[in-house]
């Protein structure tokens, strides 16, 4: 799986633990990997997928999207958040929107063209161009 996931170079990478799920086949399995090394694995599999989050994100900085206001940052009231036709709701990372350009105030459910200015492991910074 690791070797896998270093190939394909996901953007986004969401990695759970196995967990016995009552009534389905693998239920009753003997044999099963212990919980330690599950959780061993998933936390080496996010770590690796962190870093290639972290250059695809950097990799984005300069570039221009539309994005999507959704309104006041779920983090801070100094931020405001939106998202790319690249980002799903609830799963994908965000674009924090730190410069409002030509506007005084933006209006969730608007679209701006904004331009990349930093980039987090899973978040872009973005400021209004238009």
């Amino acid at each position: 799986m690791l070797s896998f996931v270093q190939q394909a170079r996901f953007d986004w990478l969401g990695v759970f633990e196995y967990s016995d799920e009552e009534g389905s086949a693998a239920y009753a399995l003997d044999g099963k990997v212990p919980k330690r090394t599950i959780a061993a694995r998933q936390r080496k599999l996010m770590r690796n997928q962190l870093q290639i989050s972290r250059k695809a994100r950097a990799a984005q900085v300069g570039r221009t999207f539309d994005v999507l206001v959704e309104g006041e940052s779920e983090e801070t009231p100094l931020l405001w958040q939106g998202r790319a036709a690249m980002h799903a709701p609830e799963i994908d990372g965000k674009i924090l929107i730190n410069d409002f350009g030509p506007h005084q105030a933006l209006q969730p459910g608007a679209f701006h063209r904004c331009e990349i200015t930093d980039a987090h492991e899973y978040d872009l910074v973005a400021r209004v161009l238009a």
